[in-house]
């Protein structure tokens, strides 16, 4: 998710868009104007197909939207804050902050976006029928076969589908176990997605159909099956390990006000790639791999002058847990993390410490060892 730009803001969530959108965006486009409106609609010239295909791809990006707005203003509506949208590798995912979601809730959200889907797939198809204009016509007949497409296809009880999240809620609802119901549903969605990878070599090498869609939609769905398994296993290993019991309080500071010469001399074997700075009028982090490498020689700056102020870096509070400390070392590179308790410095977390616990949690049972952290 990293590899997202923003794109604007709607009903207070900001809507990103992946990297990988940008090839599947290029790749409909191309196919959409050189296969599927020639053989369709014929008689038209190649800029005006390329028009259709463009356009169509454009409005199904709209649609996913769409599809996927409809998950969070449920979500919403049940009181859980969605902090963001991000559309990616067809499809996209709601940042949702709560982990810990009801059953009844998670199914009435997961059933959201294929019935708005169906929504949509049934208003193109009448605007269709009207014929309102014949380069109009084409695009919104295509667009309602792809939302029922699109609704139909994520009705599949395989995760991460939303049938698969619906799946799910009625299984973690019987079983009353979240680690349970996930790994029987990514299970059905890696044999769906492996289904999906055959039909599309056999459809590459018999010539029928196009093949190629189904190995990429089925190598993506096989990969985020298995990561949303191991998201769930990381969550449940660290959740009930908070932070007040891995703060490192006794830490070593640098002073800021050294040159950044000769901090690289002073430190040049330092297994650490991150360090405190501090001095009279400075509090903040440094790390070596955001220096551009003309400052290495520097004997002018200061080491406070390329750090980071504390204020402007992502910190921990103390009643937080070891899983939320995962998230923050996911998004940065830094090897520890500042712990603030009511704007008092209480020490750090570091990286090796929460991987440590991931470690022992995982393979050895989540609450085992929790009097043992």
């Amino acid at each position: 998710m990293n590899k997202s730009a923003r794109l604007f803001r709607l009903f207070g969530i900001d809507v990103r868009i992946h990297f990988s959108w940008w090839f599947v965006f290029i790749l409909m486009s191309w196919s959409l104007a050189t296969s599927y409106f020639p053989q369709i609609y014929p008689g038209f010239t190649t800029n005006m197909y390329w028009g259709f295909g463009i356009v169509s791809a454009l409005l199904l990006f709209i649609s996913v939207l769409l599809h996927e707005l409809s998950h969070s203003l449920v979500a919403r509506a049940k009181k859980i804050k969605v902090e963001s949208i991000t559309l990616f590798f067809f499809g996209g995912v709601a940042g949702i902050t709560k982990e810990d979601i009801k059953p009844s809730t998670e199914f009435f959200m997961a059933i959201a976006g294929p019935l708005f889907s169906f929504f949509l797939a049934g208003t193109f198809y009448l605007i269709s029928l009207w014929n309102v204009h014949l380069l109009v016509t084409p695009v919104v007949s295509y667009l309602a076969q792809l939302n029922l497409v699109l609704a139909i296809f994520n009705l599949i009880p395989g995760f991460p589908l939303d049938g698969g999240r619906a799946f799910r809620a009625l299984l973690y609802g019987y079983y009353k176990d979240l680690r349970k119901a996930t790994k029987i549903a990514s299970s059905v969605g890696k044999f769906f997605a492996a289904v999906l990878i055959i039909l599309g070599f056999f459809s590459l090498f018999s010539g029928v159909g196009n093949g190629l869609w189904f190995i990429l939609l089925g190598g993506f769905l096989y990969f985020i099956a298995g990561m949303s398994y191991e998201q769930v296993v990381i969550r449940q290993s660290l959740v009930d390990i908070m932070v007040k019991d891995l703060v490192v309080k006794r830490v070593s500071f640098v002073d800021g006000n050294i040159f950044v010469a000769d901090f690289l001399r002073d430190y040049a074997y330092s297994e650490e790639e991150s360090f405190l700075v501090k001095c009279d009028d400075f509090f903040g982090v440094f790390d070596i791999r955001t220096l551009p490498q003309s400052y290495s020689l520097s004997g002018v700056l200061r080491l406070k002058q390329v750090a980071v102020p504390l204020e402007k870096i992502k910190t921990i509070s103390l009643k937080e847990n070891a899983y939320d400390a995962f998230h923050l070392f996911s998004a940065s590179l830094s090897n520890f993390i500042p712990v603030m308790e009511k704007g008092k410095f209480m020490g750090i977390v570091t990286r090796r410490k929460v991987m440590s616990c991931l470690l022992w949690k995982a393979r050895f049972g989540a609450g085992s060892l929790k009097k043992n952290v």
